[in-house]
């Protein structure tokens, strides 16, 4: 510290004291009138590792905006059919696929019912799971849904890899409702179909059944000329309301199997219930949702 020496020194004020090693020892005790302003733009130089994290700031953001404003196809990682056709990522996800294709009460209703209106996989741009999460990041990298030949279950196999977290290694929640969401919509179209004497054309008929478009077979959801196009929101409705509990944590590079059934019907609304497990046979989840069929016109 600072002493002050010579005479009258040991009449000196506690406060004369401390202004003087202010003056000579500068910031350390500054009294707060000589204190830079917290407002004052600081003057300290970057240091080199302040410098590099900037610039890998700087270039991540442009990396982004190239992505984001490129668009279309330059923001796929790979085509749609090319996602398709991946192999199952893990030997638990090779188990499942398994179980289901190899058991013929089942059938690949994804593949099955496109190719039976005509379309291919990559009619599914725009999809949030088999496109956004799936072809475009390989954040789900594998989604196949199969449906009971006698239309009263669908079930959805579900690779989740990296990027969907919400806790660090622990799938987002919403990632896990957004799966039952879209196998309870599949669920409750093949029994529909079902309903609508369209299922058999539908998985091993001519092309072009009552999915897409209205034909004899199809419910008065929605009138217009034979053969015209119809939207599947008039067809198979929404959903309003669903219910998710969550039992155990899934895990990123988890395979899970999710079986969702039509519950029971009372006139427009249509109640599904379903379950998620993982390959072991752990209940990671189960919900229950309910459908409901726009009014015809009239």
């Amino acid at each position: 510290g600072f002493w002050i020496t010579g005479a009258g020194a040991p009449e000196a004020s506690l406060v004369q004291r401390q202004f003087l090693r202010c003056q000579v020892h500068g910031a350390r005790g500054t009294p707060a009138w000589r204190r830079p302003s917290p407002t004052a733009p600081s003057r300290r130089r970057p240091t080199p590792r302040r410098r590099c994290k900037e610039m890998r700031r700087v270039a991540a953001a442009a990396r982004l905006g190239a992505a984001v404003s490129a668009g279309g196809a330059a923001a796929y990682s790979m085509p749609l059919s090319d996602w398709f056709a991946q192999p199952a990522p893990s030997l638990e996800a090779e188990s499942l696929v398994s179980k289901f294709e190899r058991d013929p009460e089942w059938v690949n209703c994804t593949t099955k019912l496109l190719s039976g209106a005509g379309m291919d996989v990559d009619s599914l741009d725009g999809s949030v799971i088999f496109d956004t999460l799936g072809a475009r990041t390989n954040s789900i990298r594998l989604y196949q849904l199969y449906a009971k030949r006698d239309g009263t279950a669908v079930a959805g196999i579900a690779s989740l890899g990296s990027g969907l977290d919400g806790h660090p290694g622990i799938v987002h929640g919403g990632v896990t409702a957004l799966l039952f969401d879209n196998t309870f919509g599949w669920a409750n179209a093949i029994g529909l179909l079902k309903e609508r004497g369209a299922l058999a054309a539908a998985l091993h008929g001519p092309a072009k059944p009552a999915l897409m478009r209205r034909g004899s077979n199809s419910p008065p959801a929605a009138e217009g000329p034979p053969g015209q196009q119809v939207s599947s929101t008039s067809q198979f409705g929404f959903t309003a309301f669903l219910h998710i509990n969550y039992r155990a944590p899934v895990y990123a590079g988890t395979t899970v199997e999710l079986l969702c059934a039509l519950d029971r019907v009372e006139g427009r609304k249509r109640f599904l219930k379903g379950t998620m497990h993982d390959a072991t046979g752990t209940l990671l989840a189960d919900g229950d949702c309910l459908f409901v069929i726009p009014r015809g016109p009239g």
